[in-house]
């Protein structure tokens, strides 16, 4: 039996070398401040659930949340056992809303740079002021040498600019890596303000020039990561990894929706309302088949996003509104789980999605599903759905009544539903631990300055004497307040692009 005392020995009696895991440090700064689930929300704690459980993981996953001064620290037990929550979905307000008829104004100037930067000065002032000495205890300085950083949330909405953070860890001899979801506000730039735009380009610059590994959830997003990286003058042959989602809702037993009496079938789209998820063509075809089919129902799910002002009015002004059309508030994992179930069909008419995970959960649930191949969806569903075009309004209406009308035909979309194998997260999170640990087992970018390992300047044991070593590069200094243009930590989630 090995014991920290009397570690396990070979036959001969020698003891084994201890085995090294390295260390892997994720931010959940803004997956934290969220207090809700939408899709990045859902990746980032099921992928740091289901790797913390591997057994004899090949590294160690440790989260750290923003701290004072642009450092980083681990997290409370609190904010531990908050992490490990799943809350309900998001709310169909925006936080601006509060301010009634002068909304509209505040959600433009919460846009504006110097308005950022403001809040931005106040955010990191509250955690000078409310930091305690045993939170402060908790402070990681610097990542150790060889461990690696991981962006695996929306991290442009983070505190600490990664430009600077990332510049700083490859002087240390720390690796970095991040997760792409999409590159979307560069694909797609007409779908974001141009807030999010300048916030995300920031991002992904800094991690094409510093990081060593790319975690994407689609082979279509990889394909994308490239090409936009070229565009950018950066080098396309990017070191990319696909770490597959799951499809698994973590609530243990579905949780019944009361529906409105009369609505005995209902349609079921699932999504953060913003422009690429495309609601506006399933309410469009709920409006021509609702009177001649009064069963019919339509259910919306996900909270409010951005650049949808005039969609959110027309939901909530619907004739049908709180009767046949509804937009629930805060849908719990459960209660996800049920609608999935007793859906007639699950919609998912995206223009774009980075791999589609509602389709996968749709069809794990068992759920008949239409869905658009725009970006990865193709990936997402494969030969189990069947596909709709976007951009067509009366050939969704005819596939629609068809399936109303045709029990035969629907039944057979249900077969092909209950013939899909669903991913589960626990293997995108042994795909992701593997690549990470071996990222981790490379020299990284500063190895020269590890005192114990060769790096370049410093020799291998045995051999010639190097000359002098190059002088390298000078050591970054304190990043400037005044050039802070980033967001305040707990900015409205609305400019996450990605959910």
């Amino acid at each position: 039996m090995s014991t920290a005392e009397h570690p396990e020995r070979t036959g001969s009696g020698a003891a084994l070398p201890e085995r090294h895991v390295p260390k892997v440090h994720v931010e959940v700064t803004t997956t934290l401040a969220a207090r809700f689930t939408a899709g990045y929300e859902r990746m980032v704690r099921c992928l740091i659930e289901e790797v913390q459980r591997i057994p004899d993981a090949p590294i160690e996953l440790v989260p750290v949340v923003a701290a004072h001064r642009d450092q980083h620290r681990r997290l409370t037990d609190d904010e531990r056992a908050r992490l490990a929550e799943h809350p309900a979905g998001g709310t169909n307000r925006r936080r601006a809303d509060r301010f009634g008829p002068l909304s509209p104004a505040v959600r433009r100037a919460v846009a504006i740079p110097a308005v950022g930067r403001a809040r931005n000065a106040l955010a990191r002032q509250r955690r000078r002021l409310t930091t305690s000495p045993a939170i402060r205890g908790l402070d990681i300085g610097m990542p150790e040498y060889g461990s690696v950083w991981l962006d695996l949330e929306p991290a442009w909405n983070d505190p600490a600019d990664r430009a600077e953070l990332l510049t700083r860890l490859a002087a240390e001899g720390v690796h970095s890596a991040a997760m792409v979801a999409d590159v979307m506000p560069e694909k797609h730039p007409e779908w974001f303000d141009p807030n999010q735009r300048r916030l995300f380009g920031r991002w992904l610059d800094a991690h094409l020039e510093h990081s060593e590994l790319f975690l994407t959830i689609s082979r279509n997003t990889e394909n994308d990561l490239r090409e936009v990286a070229e565009a950018r003058g950066h080098d396309p042959e990017l070191n990319c990894v696909v770490v597959p989602l799951g499809a698994e809702l973590p609530a243990a037993q579905p949780s019944p929706v009361e529906l409105p009496r009369g609505m005995d079938r209902f349609l079921l789209v699932v999504g953060t309302l913003e422009p690429r998820k495309n609601q506006a063509l399933v309410i469009d075809a709920f409006d021509q088949l609702s009177a001649r089919h009064p069963d019919l129902g339509l259910v919306l799910v996900g909270r409010q996003g951005w650049m949808v002002e005039d969609l959110v009015s027309r939901i909530r002004d619907h004739p049908l509104a709180g009767t046949r059309l509804l937009w629930p508030d805060g849908v719990t994992d459960a209660e996800l789980a049920w609608l999935y179930g007793n859906a007639f069909l699950t919609i998912a008419p995206s223009h774009y999605e980075g791999l589609g995970v509602p389709v996968m959960e749709a069809l794990g649930h068992g759920s008949p599903t239409l869905a658009s191949d725009g970006g990865a969806q193709g990936e997402a569903g494969g030969t189990h759905v069947e596909t709709i075009d976007p951009d067509d309004l009366d050939t969704l209406c005819v596939v629609l009544e068809r399936h109303l009308l045709d029990p035969a035909h629907h039944q057979a979309l249900v077969d092909r539903a209950a013939t899909y194998s669903a991913p589960r997260w626990s293997t995108g999170a042994e795909v992701m631990a593997a690549a990470l640990a071996e990222l981790a087992a490379h020299r990284p970018p500063g190895a020269g300055r590890h005192p114990h390992l060769p790096g370049p300047g410093r020799p291998d044991p045995g051999s010639p004497e190097p000359g002098p070593p190059e002088p390298g590069p000078p050591e970054p200094g304190p990043p400037d307040p005044a050039q802070d243009d980033r967001p305040e930590n707990d900015r409205p989630r609305d400019n996450s692009p990605h959910d």
